[in-house]
């Protein structure tokens, strides 16, 4: 069997490379044999890593998708989001597509394990279009923890001619989401907002506290509603579910506007819930806000433990000037 003819049984694989030639070596026989089989053949990767692959595809590069329309790595909840639509829409279209990608997190821990957790979902939330897609990691980017928690999201792994093996590390989705909820942050000494909660009658005004001190902190105006839509599902939740007092607190990184809610109820399920759309069809009528939830921010931790459940939501801001990795086609954005 060839190369090509193997790699278009690619599933959800992941390509772990270490330079150029190994990314080419890996990855042109998968985006090949999509080109040679009319799929619509997609790659959303670094800058870097598109011109490796446009360098080895020469003129046949023009025929790839080098991005699609709403998938930015600026906040993993939208983007997954707008993936899942994208895919269910060429499913339904009947049309055949393969995916590269790429993501932006390995110089912050905390958004590489939300990603994960979103890769590990995807296995059931994405795979069940049927289309093939492959991950990339630069491993002299990221830890060597995390690449061994890559090998156990991808039900796949590509080796260094192209060819997809099983990959021996891998769990069943819910295994690795419940236990790998987090990592938490650590909370300031003096956050900018810091209330307890303990009757649901409060909640209208912490929603309006924590959505202004976001937007003073330079929350983007345009993810004001979607902030002000999370706080407001994450603080219902720890009203209705969990015991009082809720404590939220709220502050600035260089980089995001953080909202932490903390009650004492055991918040069991939350690790697991919010990956999958609720389905009434099939009995699914709870998890709706943590699903939007998820599907909103950028980020989201959860830790339960003997003191209680709290859960973290991360949203990005951008800081003037900041440096965003773009290329002719690919972006990174």
């Amino acid at each position: 069997m060839t190369a090509n003819a193997t790699s278009r049984c690619a599933g959800h694989a992941a390509a772990l490379y270490d330079s150029g030639e190994d990314l080419r070596r890996r990855v042109l026989p998968f985006l090949r044999a999509g080109l040679d089989a009319g799929d619509a053949t997609v790659a959303v990767v670094s800058a870097d890593a598109a011109d490796h692959l446009i360098d080895g595809l020469g003129p046949d590069h023009r025929h790839v998708e080098w991005e699609l329309p709403g998938v930015s790595y600026r906040s993993l909840g939208p983007m997954f989001d707008a993936l899942r639509r994208y895919l269910a829409g060429q499913h339904e279209a009947g049309r055949s597509v393969r995916l590269v990608a790429e993501n932006d997190t390995a110089s912050d821990p905390g958004r590489a394990a939300a990603y994960l957790r979103f890769e590990a979902a995807s296995n059931d939330v994405l795979g069940r279009y049927g289309f093939p897609w492959v991950c990339l990691y630069d491993r002299r980017r990221y830890a060597a923890h995390v690449l061994d928690q890559v090998q156990q999201v991808h039900p796949h792994l590509v080796d260094a001619d192209g060819r997809t093996t099983t990959s021996s590390g891998y769990l069943p989705p819910d295994d690795f989401l419940q236990t790998h909820p987090g990592p938490l942050s650590p909370v300031p000494p003096h956050p900018d907002v810091d209330v307890w909660v303990t009757t649901a009658e409060q909640l209208p005004t912490v929603r309006r506290t924590t959505a202004a001190t976001a937007r003073g902190l330079g929350l983007p105006p345009e993810d004001g509603e979607d902030f002000e839509l999370a706080a407001a599902e994450v603080l219902s939740n720890a009203v209705r579910h969990g015991e009082q007092p809720c404590r939220v607190r709220l502050w600035g990184t260089p980089s995001h506007v953080v909202l932490r809610v903390d009650d004492q109820g055991p918040g069991d399920d939350i690790p697991t819930k919010g990956f999958r759309p609720p389905d009434p069809t099939h009995g699914h009528l709870g998890g709706m806000g943590v699903w939007i939830v998820r599907q909103v921010a950028d980020v989201v931790h959860v830790h339960t433990g003997p003191s209680g459940t709290a859960v973290e939501l991360q949203f990005p801001c951008p800081q003037p000037g900041a440096a965003r990795l773009t290329d002719a086609g690919a972006t990174w954005r």
